[in-house]
């Protein structure tokens, strides 16, 4: 519900804050589903899609009719024009018969509206030529599709850094108050006599040092969340809840061919087989540019002498007509080979494609499984590394240790458990890439 809000209302910037709140939990899903609806990138390829997706209309001409509407209004001396308009008016009198009247007319105004209409009954250029632009139509909503899955796929990334970034802070800040608390206890040992004040301020050097590395992973942590922001089209200054957390081995959809992807779905290979397609009618169009062409017209006029449509006469034409340019110079020659160059290239392309986008599921499958390897070290390592530290915190405190031991040991946890988050969001984004790879989200 909290995001349908959203939606509703992210298109009016005076709105957000009123109805979004103070801070916007946002699920993975959440997020994909606000970058689909508004990231700008994706929406502007969607409006590239929607004007070419219009040529289609345009050639329409090919096989439906064309209507023109026409009204004049003329005054003229000139002989010709006079006696046509007189004859059209049925004006014409017998004193217009006269020499000086024919050759010298004194100025004669008139009206007249028309309609013509124009259908082909054969025009295979044309025919052709819609249906490549039918294709060209449908590469290109393909071509949009496969943009909002690469928006997705980089939602992933930016949502997953994002996480990854704050677990680095969460992590850090951690290290460092066990940092101050191991300084503290080296105070209470120093009292006892047990240790001397290296030992605190050992520990205060180490907290210090955290710190520094905290104000960097701070400003990094923020830096990923604008970043997604930005993909989200959210304003900077949203504040932003995170609620699906780098917890598990992730999703497996596409991790084997039982998986049910199929690398057909990919939308920027089915942009170049309706490519293909285009170009080919295109190479048809070509020749047939070669062919004569038949079609029907009719025409109604009517002319009046104060008014185009009162008064007056009226008349009217039908007829077919043939036409034929059976030699246009070397034109018709050049635009067949470019034609058939331009199909050439199209499937070309297609199968190189084709080729990648089967090396691009290869490799990512293989980055999954050494992502799941790696995950399956860090965890180990993680537990020895809270083992460890157990140990030594006893050692510390019972004076068998010194406590750079112990400072070296908690470095080596905060290491582990980072190494642990950075494995997660390598497996994550590792998945994320296979299922672009087979164009789960090309939609």
């Amino acid at each position: 519900m909290y995001i349908a809000i959203i939606l509703l209302s992210i298109g009016q910037p005076s709105q957000v804050a009123q109805v979004v709140g103070d801070t916007l939990p946002l699920s993975l899903a959440d997020a994909t589903e606000l970058a689909r609806e508004f990231n700008p990138s994706l929406r502007a390829e969607r409006a590239d899609a929607l004007a070419a997706a219009q040529a289609p209309l345009a050639a329409s001409r090919a096989f439906l009719p064309t209507v023109e509407l026409g009204v004049q209004a003329i005054r003229t001396t000139d002989p010709v024009a006079v006696f046509g308009l007189k004859l059209r008016q049925e004006n014409f009198a017998a004193e217009d018969l006269g020499l000086d009247p024919l050759n010298r007319p004194t100025p004669y105004s008139g009206y007249n509206s028309s309609v013509t209409v124009e259908l082909p009954l054969f025009a295979p250029e044309g025919l052709f030529g819609y249906s490549a632009a039918k294709r060209s139509a449908a590469a290109g909503m393909a071509a949009a599709d496969r943009a909002a899955g690469a928006t997705v796929f980089r939602v992933v990334n930016a949502y997953w850094d994002a996480q990854l970034a704050s677990r680095r802070v969460e992590a850090l800040a951690s290290a460092r108050d066990a940092a101050r608390a191991h300084a503290e206890q080296g105070d209470a040992l120093e009292r006892q006599g047990m240790v001397t004040g290296l030992d605190a301020r050992r520990a205060r050097l180490r907290a210090a040092a955290i710190e520094a590395d905290l104000v960097v992973a701070d400003a990094e942590a923020e830096n990923a969340l604008s970043m997604l922001r930005s993909l989200l089209a959210l304003p900077d200054s949203q504040p932003v809840a995170l609620t699906d957390s780098l917890v598990g081995n992730g999703g497996a959809e596409c991790r084997d061919d039982t998986g049910g992807c199929d690398v057909n779905a990919r939308q920027d290979l089915a942009a170049l087989r309706f490519a293909g397609e285009a170009s080919a009618a295109a190479l048809k169009s070509a020749w047939a540019s070669n062919l004569p062409a038949l079609a029907a017209f009719g025409s109604f006029g009517r002319y009046g002498r104060s008014s185009p449509f009162g008064g007056g006469s009226g008349d009217w034409t039908i007829g077919i007509g043939v036409s034929w340019k059976p030699f246009q110079g070397l034109a018709g020659a050049a635009a067949v080979r470019r034609a058939r160059a331009e199909r050439e290239a199209v499937e070309q392309r297609a199968e190189a494609a084709e080729r990648q986008a089967r090396l691009e599921i290869v490799t990512a499958r293989r980055r999954v499984d050494a992502a799941e390897r790696r995950l399956a070290v860090a965890e180990s390592a993680s537990l020895e590394a809270r083992a460890a530290l157990e140990q030594a915190r006893v050692r510390y405190r019972t004076g068998i240790a010194p406590i750079s031991e112990l400072l070296d040991v908690e470095a080596a946890v905060t290491a582990a458990t980072l190494n642990v988050f950075t494995a997660r969001h390598g497996l994550f984004v590792a998945q994320a890439a296979l299922e672009f790879a087979f164009g789960v989200h090309d939609q």
